[in-house]
């Protein structure tokens, strides 16, 4: 479904992706992860077409990308969850899903609306009976539920989903990535995950890629980087003696041992 290809991206004069190549096929979820500065939000922003590309190649459903602003990109059914959920403070719940709902034809928006918000809402019930309730209110994994509701309501094939476990408890992380399976198992919407939550990610994910400084350091299926030495050691707090500190690893040792 999506090919990036060699993709070189950033804003204005500076580079953030280096040569970044990966794929995701119809259905699969896909974790894009690394630290904070890695470029995971830029790779998302770069397929979405809101930061400049100056190198590369972005194929969806196998028509390129190139120069097609961001607005046909949603129409040919990509939708973006950004970092911070960025929901409508001001609008009600209702008011949000709605604005999802853009690509509806004016003839389709009467006699399909509330379908399709019935439609969401039964993915997310912790809305339900929220709608009538300014976004502001929401707590902060409500948000975050709204923000992919959003998404949905635009019907995408693909959807890129920035850091959705942000500030929330680890009881509404599991949530929420439990919806975004259920999403991908029932309705079939492939998922490209940006996520600094390396554990929770890749028991979600069928395959990883690793980003370090704007470059892909390490690629593999889930279950593989799992089992990987450097990925337990340097993500998951684990190695061959036990649980482990990020403190006590030294940055060049990963990038030696990854990179060589």
């Amino acid at each position: 479904m999506l090919d990036v290809e060699n993709l070189h991206a950033g804003y204005r004069r500076v580079r953030v992706l280096h040569d970044v190549t990966l794929s995701v096929a119809t259905g699969e979820t896909i974790g894009v992860l690394g630290p904070n500065g890695a470029g995971k939000t830029t790779l998302l922003r770069a397929i979405a077409g809101i930061c400049s590309v100056y190198g590369g190649r972005i194929v969806f459903a196998g028509q390129p990308l190139d120069g097609k602003p961001d607005y046909e990109r949603a129409a040919l059914g990509i939708a973006h969850v950004p970092e911070g959920r960025r929901v409508w403070p001001s609008l009600t719940v209702k008011e949000n899903l709605l604005m999802g709902a853009w690509r509806l034809a004016s003839a389709e928006r009467k006699r399909e609306l509330q379908q399709l918000v019935d439609y969401v809402i039964d993915h997310f019930p912790r809305l339900h009976e929220r709608l009538e309730a300014r976004a502001a209110v929401l707590s902060g994994g409500e948000q975050q539920m709204l923000a992919i509701a959003r998404a949905m309501m635009s019907r995408p094939r693909l959807l890129l989903l920035d850091e959705p476990s942000l500030g929330l408890a680890p009881q509404l992380v599991e949530e929420i990535f439990a919806i975004v399976e259920r999403l991908n198992r029932e309705e079939k919407v492939s998922f490209l995950v940006a996520e600094q939550n390396t554990k929770i990610a890749l028991r979600y994910a069928e395959y990883g890629y690793i980003l370090e400084n704007g470059r892909i350091v390490m690629d593999g299926a889930a279950a593989n980087l799992r089992a990987n030495e450097d990925v337990k050691e340097f993500y998951l707090g684990l190695s061959a003696s036990g649980r482990k500190s990020y403190r006590d690893v030294k940055h060049y040792r990963r990038r030696k041992r990854w990179l060589a």
